[in-house]
């Protein structure tokens, strides 16, 4: 007879944006809490420079990178949270532009974009750098910073 699962590993139903308002809106609260003690500028400062150490700490050192891999990570679980197109998309670059973002929407309902930026999006360039030493991001515009789009253009020069 098979052991009976823990109540802690029953399936949770819910939408993307139920799940995002239940992870963020306790950590936005929280955040604009601590902004009020520290100032929202050093605040955001620690924010982006723990999100980069984490990141880093974590790093790979490339030898199972796969590009394609890469960029195809998430796209499943992404198709929900964000809408994008892709602009290129060769062997050695991958640009899409993001339209639409749930964790901007959540995060501009609590007038705290850049918090949101500095949580979520900031990281995005260690994340390039921790995947592969060869790897780069280049953004000029994001969702949260308060453009039309976020213009997230990879190249592995590797």
């Amino acid at each position: 007879m098979p052991a009976e699962k823990h109540k802690f590993q029953e399936i949770f139903s819910h939408t993307y944006e139920e799940a995002f308002r239940w992870r963020y809106e306790y950590y936005i609260r929280l955040m604009l809490r601590f902004a009020e003690y520290l100032g929202r500028d050093k605040l955001i400062e620690m924010i982006k420079k723990a999100a980069d150490e984490d990141t880093m700490a974590n790093a790979s050192d490339g030898t199972d990178f796969s590009f394609e891999k890469f960029i195809c990570s998430g796209s499943t679980t992404f198709k929900n949270m964000m809408t994008w197109d892709v602009v290129e998309r060769t062997d050695r670059v991958y640009e899409m532009r993001v339209t639409e973002c749930l964790w901007t929407k959540i995060f501009k309902e609590f007038n705290a974009e850049d918090i949101g930026y500095a949580t979520v999006c900031h990281g995005d360039f260690a994340d390039a750098r921790a995947a592969h030493p060869k790897l780069r991001l280049e953004r000029t515009k994001t969702l949260m910073q308060g453009h039309d789009c976020c213009n997230h253009r990879w190249i592995f020069e590797g």
